[in-house]
């Protein structure tokens, strides 16, 4: 990606984050005496998309914690209980992770036919920084990750991921989240969007921005959201010595939606959603002669729930439809399910459940995209007093349109947790990928094992 264009991107997410907050102060200092007499108002429900997307994010960082180790997890406000945790700057709290681990796998490449083992060595940092206000919230965070190969230095990754939110309490019933970030990463070996020929993962650099306003009248509660995401492509190195251009992967979405929601009850509420994107490239016609541009819109339904603190989440069913500007393209349509709830049967247990699905892009010839279905499981038990067992089970399933190829994805794993001391954890962890594919001779599976020592304050 041109230099200019990621400094231009910069510049705009810090003048959304520093709009966002000098607005916030000055609303701080002019009016904190009558909110003080009313009470914060509370945080406004996320859409399920939103949900799912950040359960994967927590998951690929720590397993859920049982509910009687609460008490030693980083508050989402931790100004609003203040259990000494993290570092104290005025009316902030910076909290913080790091994490050191080993693992081994008997499968680097994600291959059918060329499976090497390796021994792989992470760094990973999270940094958290939160704001104390008694209106208005600001979060910033870091999370990072070094990976290094020791017997193939080429696989080694750098991932990067900053994000900044912002709430302002326009009134009680009234709120505006500005949210941006950026996100370094790359391409998974394996997947089939991925040069088979490839001597490196590549990096994939995404910007977002959105603004959502939230209104609530009595028991009716209306969202309404618009985003920006760009997603940018770095060119591809090949065993043959040449360059895979990538350029014509380079695209932006512009996304919306309207959200209303009603509280039948204080545990129970329903909701209905109306959501539209669209997709543009940076080149209108890519490397195989196909036009990638598109649209998509979506309509579900659901209800959230909560009984008693055990049992929380939220379910919709609903419909999504892509259309191309390529007429040798064929609509992408779905039913849609999605869900993502909490259940705690005991105080020392916990089970998370997710499912959803959504329509995925792709550079493969002939093929429009992708219906994209995903579950997934987690149990998390507290065995004893400073030790917790966990296990997690996910599919994935990815069915292509316009051409004959479907593929599965199975992930297990297992993990134990031993709490050094308040803030130092060893963990263990055995995962185990399966991966099936209607194309012949392209099924593999991947075993690892690895050690973690974390630490967090």
């Amino acid at each position: 990606m041109p230099t200019k264009q990621r400094v231009a991107k910069w510049v705009i997410c810090g003048a959304i984050c520093a709009a966002g907050l000098t607005l916030a102060q000055a609303q701080e200092t002019v009016s904190g005496v009558v909110l003080a007499e009313n009470q914060p108002p509370p945080q406004p429900p996320e859409d399920v998309a939103s949900e799912v997307a950040a359960e994967n994010a927590a998951e690929n960082r720590a397993q859920i914690t049982p509910p009687r180790a609460q008490e030693n997890i980083p508050a989402p406000n931790p100004g609003a209980i203040d259990d000494g945790r993290g570092l104290r700057l005025r009316s902030f709290v910076l909290t913080s992770l790091y994490e050191a681990g080993a693992d081994y796998t008997d499968n680097v490449f994600a291959s059918a036919t060329n499976q090497r083992s390796d021994r792989i060595y992470t760094l990973n940092t999270s940094l958290v920084l939160q704001s104390d206000w008694l209106r208005h919230s600001l979060r910033l965070s870091l999370d990072s990750a070094r990976t290094f190969f020791e017997k193939n230095p080429s696989e080694d990754t750098v991932t990067l991921n900053t994000q900044g939110q912002l709430r302002i309490d326009i009134r009680r019933d009234t709120t505006l989240d500005l949210r941006t970030g950026f996100i370094l990463d790359q391409e998974a070996r394996g997947s089939v969007d991925l040069n088979a020929n490839a001597t490196s993962p590549t990096d994939i650099y995404r910007f977002n921005a959105s603004a959502a306003l939230n209104k609530r009248f009595n028991r009716v509660s209306v969202i309404l959201r618009g985003g920006f995401q760009s997603n940018e492509y770095d060119d591809t190195p090949l065993s043959n010595g040449t360059i895979e251009d990538n350029s014509d992967r380079n695209n932006y979405e512009v996304n919306a939606a309207l959200r209303v929601g009603y509280d039948v009850s204080p545990r129970l509420g329903v909701f209905g959603e109306l959501t539209h994107t669209k997709t543009v490239y940076d080149r209108k016609v890519d490397n195989n002669g196909d036009i990638r541009g598109s649209q998509s819109y979506g309509a579900n339904a659901g209800i959230n729930v909560e009984f008693s603190g055990l049992l929380r989440g939220e379910f919709s069913l609903g419909y999504r439809q892509a259309t191309f500007e390529d007429a040798g393209f064929s609509d992408v349509d779905a039913l849609v399910a999605n869900a993502a709830f909490t259940w705690a049967p005991s105080q020392l247990t916990v089970v998370t459940a997710n499912l959803s699905t959504d329509l995925g892009q792709t550079t493969l010839s002939g093929s429009s995209g992708s219906v994209q279905r995903s579950a997934a499981l987690s149990v998390t038990h507290a065995w004893r007093e400073n030790i917790d067992l966990n296990a997690r089970a996910a599919i994935n399933y990815e069915d292509f349109n316009d051409i004959t190829l479907n593929e599965t994805t199975y992930n297990l794993s297992f993990g134990i947790d031993y709490d050094i001391g308040r803030n130092m954890t060893l963990g263990a962890r055995y995962r185990y990928r399966k991966f099936d594919s209607s194309t012949s001779g392209a099924d593999y599976d991947v075993n690892s094992v690895g050690v973690r020592l974390t630490y967090a304050d």
